[in-house]
This record gives C-alpha cells, sequence and structure tokens, in this order.
C-alpha cells in the first residue's frame, strides 16, 4: 500500500480522483450487472397453453394480484398466493389476465397446467425448451421435441434453474390443481404441488385451485361472485351489447358467477334469444342449457371446461369417492333452500320419527345423526369450495347455480326420493309454539319450507301409500305429518295462503290414506279451523271444529287434551261472534279438563286461562280479566321465558285491560314492553308482518289517538295496517277499521289546522280574548 505524506502531492490527487470516479460509477455498474442478470435469465412470454379469449376488468382481484406478487423493490423472498373458489368463479382468466398484462415485470412468466400430475410435467417440459442454451442441460431443453428422454428430471432442471440465486425475478402459475393430493391412493394424478415449487426464497409463484386446504401453502386469496355491477360488465362483454332491466331477473338467478354469465351471454348473442326466453328455459330446462355443445357451438373456449355443468361435476365426482354421504347431502340440499342449512335442520326428524331416522341414514349415513359427521360431509364440499359458510354463522350456502346444478343432475328416482326426504325433514323440524325460541327456528327453516312447498304443490307425492305394505304407510304418514307441520309453520309466519295449501293437501291426501276418523286427519281438520279463524271465515271454522270436536269424543273421550284444544279452539270462535256466554261456557269446560289431566301450570292451561280473560275484558267485568292475566302471565314466564309470544300476547292484553280502565301510564308500559319483546323475538323486520305485533302497534295506535299524539298515532296506525293488508289481504274485516280511523285522524286534524293558524295571525297581530 502507498502513502501519500500530504494531500497536495500530485500522485495523491491522480489517485484521489480515480477512485471518486469509481464511486461515483459504481451504481451504474451494478445496475447493468443486475441488468445482465435478468437478460441472462430472460425467457419471452409465450400464449402456449394459457387460456385467451374475451375478459372483462375485475378490478378488485387484479388488484389483489398485484399487490401479492409483484416484485418489491429490496424485497428478495418468494411471495406465494393460491387462489381458490368455486369452479367457474373465474380463477384461471383473473390469472391470465395478470400474466398478459404484467409479463414485462418479470425476467419470465411459466403457465403450467396443474389439471393432474402428468400435465404439470409436461408443461415443465414444455417450457424447458425454451430456456436459454447452456443453463440446464440439452438433453431436457429437447425433450419437448420428442427426442426421449425421463420427463421427470426434465421437471427438476426446470425447478432448478428457477433456484439459481441470480434468477430471482420470475413469475410461475400453476393452474387448475384440483385433484386432492390427501386421495393419491385412489387418483393417481393427484400430487403434491408444494414438490414441484422450487425451495430458493425468491420469485412469485401464483396457484389457482378449487381445494381450499391449499392455502395453507402461502397467502390465502379467496376468489368470490362478482356484485350486480361487474356482472353486467361481464355479460356485456360476451353478449356484444349492452343489458337493461330486462336482463335484472337472469342476472339474479346466476348471482355473480363469471362462467355461468360467460355461458349465458354467449347461447344468446349466438342463438338471438331474448331474456324473458332463456330465464324460463333455465328455470324449466336447465341441463340442456348449460352443458357445453359440441364442435363449434362450444362458446366458451377461454374456460378448461367449456360449461358450468363439466366443471361441478368434476368435482362431485371427486367428493363422491372421497366421502359419499357429503356428495348425497349436496343432493338433497339442492331441494332445500341454497343458504343457511344447519345439522338441527337434519337432525330432529331422526328423533321424532323412525321411519324418517331410516329414510335419512340410506342416504346421509351418520351425518344427520352425528353433528361431527355432519361438519366433515360440509368440510368435504367446502374443500372443493362448492360450499361457503354463511357470513353470519346461521349456516352454510351453496352458488344458486351450484344448487340449481344439483337438481338438474340426479336422475328421476334420486330426485323423487330426495324431494320427498327433504319434506319430512323440514317438516318434522317444524316446533310446537311452546318451545322457547320457537320463532327463530321457525324462521330459519322458513325459506326450507318454500322450497319443499313447491315439490308437494307441483308433484304428486302424497296419498300413494293407501295400497302398499305397512312400511309404506309408515313411510306416507311421516309426509302427511311433515306437511300438516308446514301448514302450522306457514300460519305461525302469517302466510295464510300458504298453510291453507298445505292444510288442505294433508287433509286430502290423510283421508285417502288414514281415513276420515283417523286422529291424525281429525288434527288436520282442527288447524283448518283455525286457520279459517285466522282469515276470519267464522263459519267455515265452526264447520271444521265441529267435525273435530265429535271425531275426538268418539276416538279419544271427552277428557282427552286433542278434545280440550279444539273446545278452547270453539270457545274462541264463539268469541269472534259475539256470542259471549257460550264462550263462557266452553272456555270453562277447556279449563276445567286441562287442570285435571295437565295441572294448573300447563302451557295448554294458562292458554285458556288468557282466553277466559279476553272474554271477561269483552264483558267488561275487568277484575276477573286481570285475574285471568295475571295467572297466565305468571305462569308463562315460568314455563316459557319472558321473551316468548306467549308471554308477550298476555302482557299486551294486560295493556288493554288498564287501557280500558283508564290506567293509560300501566297501558302503555305494558304495549312498549310486549312491542320491545317481540322486536328481540321476532326480529324488527319480522314484526312488520307477526299479528300480535300488528295487535300492539294498533293498540298504541288507539293510546297515542287518546293522548291526542297525532303523528304518533298515524304511523303506528299505518305500520298496523300494512301489516294487516301484506298478511290477510285488503279486503279482511280487520284492516277496514284501521282505514277508518285513519281517515277519521285526518280530518281532525284538516279541521283544526285552519283555526290554529287564525290563533297564531291574531296573536301576532296583538287581538286578545277570554
Amino acid at each position: 500500500m502507498n502513502k501519500f505524506g500530504r494531500p497536495t502531492e500530485e500522485d495523491f490527487e491522480t489517485v484521489s480522483d480515480v477512485v471518486k470516479g469509481m464511486i461515483k460509477a459504481s451504481p451504474g455498474l451494478m445496475l447493468a450487472r443486475s441488468q445482465s442478470s435478468i437478460d441472462k435469465h430472460k425467457v419471452d412470454f409465450s400464449l402456449k397453453g394459457v387460456p385467451v379469449g374475451k375478459f372483462a376488468e375485475r378490478r378488485r382481484d387484479t388488484q389483489a394480484l398485484e399487490q401479492a406478487l409483484l416484485p418489491h423493490k429490496g424485497v428478495k423472498k418468494r411471495r406465494l398466493l393460491v387462489g381458490y373458489g368455486l369452479g367457474g368463479v373465474g380463477k384461471t382468466q383473473l390469472a391470465a389476465n395478470f400474466a398478459r398484462r404484467q409479463q414485462r415485470s418479470f425476467s419470465s412468466v411459466l403457465w403450467l397446467d396443474g389439471s393432474s400430475e402428468s400435465s404439470l410435467k409436461q408443461s415443465f417440459a414444455t417450457f424447458a425448451s425454451r430456456i436459454p442454451a447452456g443453463q440446464i442441460p440439452e438433453a431436457s431443453r429437447l425433450y419437448a421435441a420428442g427426442l426421449g428422454g425421463d420427463v421427470d428430471a426434465v421437471a427438476r432442471d426446470v425447478i432448478d434453474w428457477l433456484s439459481i440465486a441470480d434468477n430471482s425475478n420470475w413469475l410461475l402459475i400453476v393452474d387448475n390443481v384440483d385433484r386432492d393430493d390427501r386421495r393419491r391412493e385412489e387418483d393417481t394424478e393427484a400430487y403434491d404441488v408444494g414438490e414441484y415449487l422450487p425451495e430458493a426464497d425468491h420469485g412469485s409463484v401464483l396457484i389457482t385451485t378449487r381445494l381450499s386446504h391449499l392455502g395453507q401453502l402461502g397467502e390465502q386469496w379467496e376468489v368470490k361472485n362478482v356484485d350486480k355491477e361487474q356482472a353486467q360488465t361481464i355479460f356485456k362483454t360476451w353478449y356484444g351489447r349492452g343489458v337493461g332491466q330486462e336482463a335484472d331477473e337472469l342476472l339474479g338467478l346466476l348471482d355473480g358467477l363469471p362462467l355461468a354469465l360467460a355461458q349465458a351471454a354467449a347461447y344468446m348473442s349466438e342463438t338471438g334469444m331474448g331474456f324473458s326466453t332463456y330465464t324460463r328455459l333455465y328455470k324449466e330446462q336447465w341441463q340442456e342449457l348449460m352443458e357445453s355443445h359440441d364442435g363449434r357451438r362450444i362458446p366458451l373456449r377461454s374456460y378448461a371446461n367449456g360449461s358450468v355443468a363439466t366443471t361441478w361435476t368434476i368435482s362431485y365426482t371427486a367428493v363422491r369417492r372421497r366421502n359419499e354421504e357429503a356428495a348425497n347431502l349436496l343432493l338433497l340440499w339442492a331441494h332445500l333452500d341454497n343458504k343457511g342449512l344447519w345439522h338441527g335442520l337434519l337432525a330432529a326428524a331422526s328423533h321424532k320419527s323412525t321411519v324418517a331416522a331410516e329414510r335419512t341414514a340410506a342416504w346421509l349415513g351418520e351425518t344427520a345423526r352425528s353433528e361431527m359427521e355432519f361438519t366433515k360431509a360440509v368440510g368435504t364440499l367446502r374443500s372443493y369450495s362448492l360450499v361457503e359458510e354463511a357470513g353470519d354463522q346461521t349456516g352454510h350456502s351453496t352458488h344458486p347455480v351450484v344448487h340449481q346444478w344439483a337438481l338438474h343432475m340426479q336422475d328421476d328416482r334420486q330426485r323423487t326420493a330426495l324431494s320427498r326426504l327433504a319434506v319430512v325433514l323440514v317438516g318434522l323440524a317444524v316446533p310446537i309454539d311452546t318451545e322457547r325460541k320457537y320463532w327463530k327456528t321457525q324462521a330459519r327453516l322458513l325459506a326450507h319450507a318454500e322450497r319443499c312447498e313447491k315439490s308437494v304443490v307441483k308433484e304428486d307425492m302424497m296419498g300413494q301409500g293407501a295400497e302398499n305394505g305397512a312400511r309404506e304407510q309408515e313411510d306416507e304418514q311421516s309426509l302427511l305429518w311433515a306437511v300438516h307441520n308446514l301448514g302450522d309453520l306457514y300460519r305461525d309466519q302469517g302466510k295464510l295462503d300458504k298453510a291453507e295449501t298445505m292444510y288442505t293437501q294433508a287433509l286430502d291426501s290423510k283421508k285417502k290414506v288414514l281415513g276420515e276418523d283417523h286422529t291424525s286427519t281429525l288434527d288436520t281438520v282442527n288447524n283448518l279451523g283455525l286457520l279459517y279463524s285466522d282469515q276470519g271465515k267464522l263459519d267455515k271454522a265452526e264447520k271444521m271444529y265441529t267435525q273435530a270436536l265429535e271425531g275426538y269424543k268418539k276416538a279419544l273421550g271427552e277428557d282427552h287434551t286433542s278434545t280440550l284444544n279444539t273446545i278452547n279452539n270453539l270457545g274462541s270462535l264463539y268469541r269472534a261472534q259475539g256470542k259471549l256466554d257460550k264462550a263462557e261456557e266452553v272456555y270453562t269446560q277447556a279449563l276445567e279438563g286441562y287442570k285435571k289431566a295437565l295441572g294448573q301450570d300447563h302451557t295448554s292451561t294458562l292458554r285458556t286461562s288468557n282466553n277466559l280473560g279476553l272474554l271477561y275484558s269483552d264483558q267488561g267485568k275487568l277484575d276477573r280479566a286481570e285475574k285471568m292475566y295475571t295467572q297466565a302471565l305468571e305462569g308463562y314466564k315460568k314455563a316459557l321465558g319472558e321473551d316468548h309470544t306467549s308471554t308477550l300476547i298476555t302482557i299486551n292484553n294486560l295493556g288493554n285491560l288498564y287501557r280500558a280502565q283508564g290506567k293509560l301510564d300501566k297501558a302503555e308500559e305494558m304495549y312498549t314492553q310486549a312491542l320491545e319483546g317481540y322486536k328481540k323475538t321476532v326480529g324488527p323486520v319480522g314484526i312488520s308482518t307477526y299479528v300480535p305485533a300488528l295487535n300492539t302497534l294498533w293498540a298504541l295506535g288507539l293510546l297515542a289517538d287518546s293522548l291526542g299524539r297525532i303523528d304518533e298515532t298515524r304511523i303506528l296506525y299505518s305500520k298496523a295496517l300494512s301489516g294487516y293488508e301484506k298478511v290477510f289481504g285488503e279486503g279482511h274485516p280487520k284492516c277496514q277499521p284501521l282505514r277508518d280511523n285513519l281517515v277519521a285522524l285526518n280530518r281532525r286534524q284538516l279541521q283544526s289546522e285552519p283555526a290554529s293558524r287564525r290563533h297564531r295571525v291574531l296573536k301576532k297581530l296583538g287581538w286578545k280574548w277570554a
């Protein structure tokens, strides 16, 4: 090393200038060296094997890809993103679009077909032929040319090439990794994708799959349905022109699934079919529309499987190999609503009926009896992205198009058996109104019931057991019991027309299968009476009650609880008809019978005590009424809880009593307590059509009217009227008094407003009056 005596020496200044020049040039030299490394390993982008075609930009998903996979300055670690989701949700199209848009951000882009281990290896071999000479063994570069060799060695050479330290800026996409590596003993083409990823800590990897468990390999990205605006964009891309409101129903049915949207739009564009026709055919002839066509008529060449029917059949086949009960659950689910499936819906029937338990087990094994087995079955379906958990944790859901596909891929035997089973499962899951929290369970069942109702109405599924053997008759009775319960569900939920349909169909079939005098037949006759009473058809109700009462007396005796139930119902009918003495007589008979048969604290006894309170109020016997209400209220709180609807109805009745006694503060307190209870129990939306809650709104309106609170009165009357019209129809007797009240309220307000204005004007002018 040379040393200089002082900085001013000539040689020192020369060396100093050289060093400064080197420092100044170093960034450029480093960049050039880095660029040289990138250029050395650069492989031009090729579309070979990459699905190309029409694509509608999905900005939010594209941003997720860019954030996870684009190289970051100064960050060398590997970036691995697993995009998983339902088949047809657009994973491959998003990956292909990202690769094409961002190809210049990477030194090379490898597109690998991950649909099987063989195709994956062949994709490695195809890419190997494009790697610059001298960077991998020549035999591997030439394998794709058909010169022979070991494809496993080729794949290893490409992986080793990706692991080279200064080859760190590549993008590796493994598309359609849908074979479950955990089932390799059954599927020889299944593989562990992790074994084909470079171990070097650099580069970007994107895996697309339906298998949610592969998300454990790296960062997870669930690809979901698109929103309505994006759905319109996708549809327009394939349809070739804009869409308006005429497309709303179809877009709703397809629910943002890109493959289904593209398939429908391409088909309509190709055939010239209009929206209304396609929508009708979608509902009626789904399979013919949604399967791919032959030859040139395949509209979706950029989708690997061409149609939703094909893509889900692949997943379904894999599920069935792995868990037959899970596959059958998906088929059964097609006969229920696509949302809100929970284990309790399947389990209830098995607890109530031996025949139902056997029929369920024949399809679902232990899935209905064991919540653990149910969880396993749903887990299998979720692992292939066929099922997702509801966001509000109320159950699981399937995409509407998957739901439709699962129905139409069934043969006639499966469809008939599973539709009957679905009706039995839902019907026997309907809780009676004396169970705690029964309303919440009923609300969860309602959508499933409406799905089953279509089968009951459309299919001739009942009344077929009369000539069959004993086992078939038991099966038929379970079905009839379930349909009857659907009527109960609809009646409790205020859907009276639907309730009448269910009761009528159950009654007709029970008469045929069981006979008119069977107690099960009489149960439906009695409940039809309750329905007719709710509808204000009192003559028809009386006919039903009389028929049921005579039948019960003959079959069970006068003291049986079924007989007493109908006697109690007759009391309510007589009260509605204004026959108060007859009502008191039969109520008293029922009450004494209940006390003897069930005890003073039983809910049936309490119900009749409450009804007697209503009667005494009508008769002006307010002290006796209060005694009955108080007795019923205390019993309900103890037996059912403070928030049960029977408790709340009695609280409302106490409010009516206090209002009649002129105790308006106490009346308002009772009404408010009842209304808040309904909101909590039934839900703030449910109370808009729940008749007891509407009764409380009406009563609060009357109270507010008597206190001169006009604006509040109008709101309460209007809410009650709107609810009654939805439940009963505009012509129901309950509706007209409310309309009259609103008209009278408006008339009083109009009469008072001018005087009020004159009062204010005269006061400003200084006028005085006594």
